[in-house]
């Protein structure tokens, strides 16, 4: 059988769902001394520009929250589930261009490293916790989510910006349909022994060019190296902001303003009924506007019919955007079992069926 991290049987079929949920929670149990138990670290991280009286400077927040804690809660600004733990610098160093990336990637595993030092122990040796019923349990602390955009998912798992953070696969493979085989914590860590030890990581050119031909970007401690039952393959999970709203906005609606040109686009927009907890779009989506996630739903509502009516717009290349349309629907649900994710297979292959009729309008 098959080992799956995030599959549990749920009656008739396999539930997929959150962590603690899941058979790898069960897995990491098992490994445990008697009466221990996890508390699932799941950790976030954004870019943050600081203008005021600062001269323009910029860092990365670390938040933090337990995967102890539902969703629904845990989600809620009110609740205050989520912590800033620390700041990580984004400073330039004075050295050429060329190697401002590798030192800034140094630098942010290198804080990382230390501001989770004490996880890294617990989640090795375990730690006394005080639960909510006031009783003292032995508790390890896994690393379980790291929630960022894929730049930064890039960054955590030490890889080139042209490869997958999860997969093995680099950018000319990115539209295969065959899912490649998995980055797992073990291949990475063998490349970057494999690159130490043919060039001294503080020879920064020689350093440098040798990774960039094994495709990582130049980190030799990686924070997630001596944590315990962490492995990038399982909590670089995706976020449905960047990945799926995001990638409308960005792709997806781009393509529809080239086939369809923007002016119709403009046009049918605009002419929408006002509703009521929708934004109506007044002056179109071909100019610049300070957009939203919500926005970005708002118009993947509506696109599919829109493009119906455009008249230039072609069949195929509909069907084509419906089918990403309806796998970024599906990929929100809050639970998954086999039946859901055998459709999101279904839409996906679709989508790759049609696929050319993109390529062939030249958007």
């Amino acid at each position: 059988m098959t080992y799956d991290p995030h599959k549990v049987v749920c009656g008739a079929e396999q539930e997929y769902s959150e962590f603690f949920t899941g058979t790898c929670a069960f897995e990491i149990q098992a490994q445990l001394p008697i009466r221990s138990t996890i508390v699932p670290i799941i950790l976030a991280l954004d870019k943050m520009p600081v203008t005021r009286q600062t001269g323009g400077l910029e860092m990365h927040p670390v938040f933090l929250t337990i995967g102890n804690i539902p969703s629904d809660i845990r989600m809620q600004a009110t609740s205050h589930a989520w912590r800033c733990v620390t700041f990580i610098p984004s400073v330039e160093f004075n050295i050429h261009p060329d190697f401002q990336m590798l030192l800034l990637s140094q630098v942010f595993h290198w804080c990382l490293d230390v501001v989770t030092a004490s996880l890294k122990d617990a989640a090795k040796h375990g730690i006394a916790l005080v639960d909510p019923s006031r009783y003292i349990r032995n508790s390890y602390t896994p690393l379980v989510s790291y929630i960022a955009d894929l730049p930064k998912q890039q960054l955590i798992a030490c890889v080139a910006r042209n490869v997958s953070p999860v997969t093995i696969a680099e950018m000319p493979r990115f539209g295969d349909p065959t899912p490649a085989a998995p980055r797992t914590r073990e291949h990475t860590l063998s490349l970057i022994k494999k690159l130490c030890d043919s060039c001294d990581p503080w020879d920064l050119v020689a350093f440098q060019k040798a990774a960039k031909a094994l495709k990582l970007l130049g980190v030799h401690l990686p924070f997630w190296r001596d944590w315990m039952f962490c492995d990038p393959l399982l909590f670089l999970t995706g976020e449905v902001l960047h990945a799926g709203h995001k990638f409308f906005f960005d792709h997806i609606l781009n393509w529809c303003k080239v086939v369809a040109s923007s002016n119709i686009l403009d046009t049918h927009f605009s002419s929408l009924h006002q509703c009521v907890s929708f934004r109506h779009f007044g002056s179109g989506v071909s100019r610049p506007l300070q957009m939203t996630g919500c926005d970005h739903c708002d118009m993947e509502r509506t696109i599919v019919p829109i493009l119906d009516g455009a008249g230039t717009a072609l069949d195929e290349f509909i069907c084509t955007v419906r089918a990403l349309i309806e796998f970024i629907y599906h990929a929100q649900d809050p639970v998954h079992t086999d039946s859901s994710i055998a459709t999101m297979e279904q839409v996906l292959t679709e989508f790759h069926a049609m696929k050319q009729s993109i390529l062939d309008l030249g958007v």
